[in-house]
């Protein structure tokens, strides 16, 4: 069985396309349950990994897009 999910894609480090999840909680913010906007941050030795950031309340969250290519 193939599950099929609905990705956002958007441009991160050296115009590489990064695809994440639209309807996970990871997306919402804890205190004001807003939508976080995602921004791609890359990490020395760790890679890139995806911030999502409320606008009034910070960072919330942070994904690996590439967790399951491991």
């Amino acid at each position: 069985m193939i599950v099929r999910m609905n990705y956002e894609r958007f441009e991160g480090p050296d115009g590489l396309e990064i695809r994440v999840p639209i309807d996970e909680g990871y997306r919402t913010c804890a205190e004001c349950g807003g939508d976080c906007d995602p921004e791609p941050t890359a990490l020395d030795g760790l890679g890139v990994r995806i911030a999502f950031v409320c606008p009034e309340h910070g960072v919330h969250s942070m994904v690996d897009p590439f967790e399951d290519k491991r």
